[in-house]
């Protein structure tokens, strides 16, 4: 997501965001900030906080684009959606309207004045952290392309600053600690056992995943390999009824265009792709990847059944204005069912821009415990000794989640996160020497606002790395 160097770790959201082209800088997403804004509530002070102190924004061609975007924010020019789009390059205007940014500068002018406090770039890239009395700190980053239009740009908080525990028991009060309820679990589980549970902390049933669920996804793939009804090099269609919402790059894609199944897998689990997870799916069967809840160990399938795309979620958490949302939520399997087979086809009519409430308090997501997160890991493990798993290994290990400097302690570890608004969730697999440990953490808020700083939340499974590694 970041322009200049990452702040935060690598999370493989399911949410929307806008289209990544190729060759675009992946900052290109300024339509993010209205997802992670439009519930973000300051945390407020009873006693006023001093002015902050403006630094000065340099004279180059990224630092005039975020002089003039800070001018926007600040009132002192109204630039119209066309004028905005006169600004920004042809990788952004496939990403992004000049009316969305008009919306996304709308709500954060009601935060004005917005001090840059801090200024970090090149030429061509920048971040600059932004204050506002009312709105908090935000990160704005920048970048531009050899004719100086914008290329990228993405507004989101500013992450907090927080001190690594250094024992469990440190680390144990950090997650009580934070402002959404968290559940953080370490289980040892060398020997492909489960074994003793190191760290517990937090609910201990089943919790949103966000695109967690997609290694369900990956094991009905095994399964289907093992029956002989699909093969890792098997062609797979991008067609407008498999569509999806990013993350990801495949609904970038002409339709017609082909992947092969383990293709599709790895964009899957690396980049949570959204497009070629419900290619899988389609490929497999929703009943397989069903029939995967049970085989790989998951306590309570039917709370994942029926199990609907992430096109499907999309369509009902945010599409009609909530009235299949609210059909989901009251219906029983045989009415969910009945309301996946009658989703419409074609290119998904979903606006990126309405996905701001938490839907998962309806039932719109996939549910979990650390315990099923646990079970499903050792089971992908067990695949991958498989003819049929042969490519899980590296599938799972792609995208560990977090810099090489945390992850170069481990022999292996393999990765699979995931968000939607208002959920958070992480899921680690590593091997050190003889050990192997499962961590997971699963967070979820009714008030999307409140889970912004994705660093913070995940600095805790990144502890709990440390503390293993240590």
């Amino acid at each position: 997501m970041s322009i200049a160097q990452p702040r935060r770790p690598i999370t493989n959201r399911p949410i929307a965001r806008p289209p990544r082209r190729k060759g675009a800088l992946a900052g290109a997403l300024a339509v993010v900030s209205a997802l992670l804004l439009s519930a973000c509530t300051p945390a407020g002070d009873d006693e006023a906080s001093p002015a902050p102190s403006a630094v000065s924004i340099p004279d180059t061609p990224v630092g005039e684009q975020v002089s003039w975007t800070l001018d926007a924010l600040n009132g002192e020019i109204d630039p119209t959606a066309a004028e905005i789009e006169e600004r920004l390059n042809a990788d952004m205007l496939a990403a992004v309207t000049g009316e969305q940014l008009v919306d996304i500068v709308d709500q954060l002018a009601a935060g004005e004045p917005w001090t840059p406090t801090s200024y970090e770039g090149t030429e061509t890239q920048a971040v600059s952290t932004i204050v506002s009395d009312s709105q908090g700190s935000l990160d704005l980053q920048a970048s531009v392309d050899a004719d100086g239009l914008i290329s990228g740009l993405l507004f989101q908080p500013t992450p907090a600053d927080r001190t690594p525990a250094a024992s469990w028991d440190e680390l144990e009060e950090n997650v009580e600690a934070l402002d959404v309820p968290t559940s953080l679990r370490v289980t040892e589980v060398t020997g492909g056992e489960t074994g003793d549970v190191v760290l517990s902390v937090g609910d201990d049933a089943a919790q949103p995943l966000g695109s967690i669920f997609k290694l369900y996804v990956l094991g009905a793939v095994v399964a289907a390999i093992e029956d002989g009804r699909i093969a890792w090099d098997d062609s797979l269609e991008i067609t407008d009824d498999l569509k999806s919402l990013p993350s990801g790059e495949l609904q970038d894609e002409e339709s017609g265009t082909t992947v092969t199944v383990q293709e599709a897998a790895e964009k899957m689990i690396a980049i949570s792709d959204n497009t070629a997870t419900d290619m899988l799916m389609d490929a497999v069967g929703r009943e397989s990847v069903e029939q995967a809840l049970a085989d790989m160990g998951h306590s309570d399938p039917s709370l994942n059944t029926p199990f609907p795309s992430t096109r499907a979620l999309f369509q009902i958490g945010w599409g009609d204005d909530g009235a299949l949302r609210d059909a989901w939520r009251d219906g029983d399997e045989a009415e969910r069912r009945a309301l996946l087979d009658a989703l419409p086809g074609g290119l998904i009519d979903v606006e990126p821009t309405a996905l701001v409430d938490a839907v998962w308090i309806d039932g719109v997501d996939w549910f979990a415990s650390p315990d099923d997160l646990v079970a499903a890991h050792l089971a992908l493990q067990e695949l991958a000794d498989t003819e049929a798993g042969g490519p899980v290994r590296d599938i799972l290990s792609a995208n560990p989640g977090f810099a090489p400097e945390v992850v170069d302690p481990f022999d292996y570890v393999a990765f699979k996160g995931g968000s939607s608004v208002g959920v958070l969730a992480g899921s680690w697999y590593v091997e050190k020497g003889d050990e192997a440990y499962v961590i997971t953490l699963q967070s979820s808020t009714e008030n999307p606002g409140a889970l912004v700083d994705q660093a913070l939340y995940f600095g805790q499974a990144q502890d709990a790395m440390a503390l293993l590694a240590g």
